[in-house]
């Protein structure tokens, strides 16, 4: 119960933060002003910090505003990493344990860096996109796995999301026939939502809402949408557009492990991240050809983009919105198609499709 002295960011705290008292009692955070408490199951761990270390307690209040309390020294850490209740622990430890490691693994890299400022302003300025892919690579998996959770918990505060039942197991099921070998440990979720959208997060993590599985005609249909949101996943686009519109000063303190910077940012960019053209034809190439490696015809994915142009784009804001060109690249999917033909290919089954087609049509109702 020793009090520990913080910024308070976010609600009641405004925007510019307001410095607190805080401790621990029992399985809540209590912030002595203004005076209430927060459960400590509702806390997310970030670490930041290029220059010292930092530490950041994050949730969501009832709203859904993001709210933020960072340890003001490190005495004040050292408070936090003794005192918290054993359900926050494993976070802390993990999360602490992995920056010590990160910073060390890079310094080398942060040092020839800060001597070639110049060249890697010029680079930015000149090639930005290249540059971010580039300096991408260099965040550990680790790092990405963290990016996603937060992301993660910034959807699940939206509620509606499941990770089990029938929708779930049909989702999981065709997408891990796409995913073998894969470094990735993928996690597929639901999300109660009519709109016609699904979305891949960093570390891999893919969202299908209901809406879109009550359009998929079959589930050669739902392959081919999880076939280009894994690619996002697989060559990085998620990351990378994520950390790319946050300025060169974030993606260095992402690259060493350093998260916070991004975490006020992720309940607005889950879901409605917008990809490149190159990134969007990358991610339908690629799926396609993940299709045919797990002997899926890869004709569903070229059905899916027809039925959603065929349809007034006000009526699916959420796929379409963030996919855009949906004509231009039917015809191109139509194109490698022909020219990739696959004999082995058949259409895909799934055991769950019926049960979950009629969950979504009575989910309708």
């Amino acid at each position: 119960m020793t009090p520990f002295q913080a910024l308070l960011t976010g609600p009641d705290g405004g925007p510019a933060g307001t410095p607190v008292s805080a401790h621990f009692f029992g399985a809540q955070l209590v912030i002595d002003a203004p005076g209430h408490g927060v459960d400590v199951a509702q806390l997310i761990v970030s670490v930041g910090g290029v220059d010292g270390p930092e530490l950041f307690l994050n949730w969501l209040d009832e709203p859904g505003r993001q709210a933020s309390l960072k340890p003001l020294t490190a005495d004040d850490i050292a408070i936090v990493l003794r005192e918290a209740p054993a359900a926050l622990q494993p976070q802390l430890q993990r999360l602490w344990g992995e920056r010590q490691r990160n910073r060390r693994q890079v310094s080398g890299w942060l040092l020839g860096l800060t001597g070639a400022t110049v060249v890697a302003t010029a680079l930015l300025w000149w090639q930005g996109g290249h540059a971010v892919g580039a300096l991408a690579g260099l965040i550990p998996l680790s790092t990405e796995k963290q990016l996603g959770e937060l992301a993660l918990a910034q959807v699940r505060a939206q509620g509606g999301i499941s990770e089990s039942g029938v929708a779930q197991q049909t989702v999981q099921e065709i997408g891990r026939q796409l995913t073998t070998g894969s470094r990735y440990q993928y996690r597929w979720l639901v999300k109660q939502d009519d709109t016609v959208n699904a979305f891949a997060m960093p570390g891999g993590i893919i969202v299908v809402h209901t809406g879109l599985l009550r359009q998929a005609g079959d589930p050669g249909e739902l392959a081919g949408v999880l076939a280009h949101e894994v690619q996002h996943v697989e060559q990085r686009h998620s990351l990378r557009q994520m950390i790319s519109s946050l300025g060169w000063g974030a993606l260095v303190g992402v690259t060493i492990g350093d998260i916070s910077a991004v975490a006020a940012m992720l309940a607005h960019q889950a879901g409605t991240l917008y990809f490149s053209r190159d990134m969007e034809e990358e991610a339908d190439r690629l799926g396609l050809l993940a299709l045919q490696r797990a002997q899926i015809r890869p004709d569903g994915m070229l059905h899916f983009f027809q039925k959603l142009d065929d349809k007034d784009k006000a009526n699916v804001p959420g796929w379409i919105s963030s996919h855009p060109q949906t004509a231009a690249r039917a015809q191109q999917i139509r194109s490698l198609i022909a020219a990739t033909p696959c004999p082995a290919c058949v259409p895909l089954a799934s055991q769950h499709w019926q049960a979950m087609k009629a969950l979504v049509a009575s989910a309708d109702k």
